[in-house]
């Protein structure tokens, strides 16, 4: 499969639907929180068996839930970095160098890259010519 490269204007194209999906995302999560101490004390009550698996189903759906939309994401050729900041990558040529361009949740516009090996602490402000 070949790598879809964005342009910056394609990138920050995508910034609302981002907002929108990791407050989706977000707000699963901490369902998920929930979820999982409610059924860490039904395990600790030693409660009816079947009202555990049910409860843990229903953790379970919530999580495929968080990776479906995940999976999504990078379907369209993002790359979702994490959640706690939430970050995402756009694959990107800078010149001749591959490297990512990268948006972290509340930024209005895409700003900075880095090295494919670098992560969030490598960030660098995009050349004014970046497009």
């Amino acid at each position: 499969m070949k790598l879809k490269h964005f342009t910056r204007k394609e990138a920050e194209a995508l910034i609302p639907e981002l907002e929108t999906l990791f407050q989706s995302i977000l707000e699963t999560l901490a369902k998920v929180e929930e979820k999982t101490k409610a059924v860490d004390e039904l395990a600790k009550q030693e409660a009816d068996p079947i009202e555990i698996t049910i409860e843990k189903g229903k953790l379970e759906f919530l999580i495929s839930g968080i990776n479906c939309c995940l999976e999504k994401l990078a379907a369209r050729g993002a790359v979702p970095k994490g959640l706690n900041p939430v970050l995402v990558d756009f694959p990107y040529r800078l010149g001749k160098d591959e490297v990512y361009l990268c948006w972290r949740l509340g930024e209005r516009k895409i700003t900075h890259y880095h090295g494919l090996e670098e992560g969030f602490g490598g960030r660098k402000p995009l050349p004014r010519n970046a497009s």
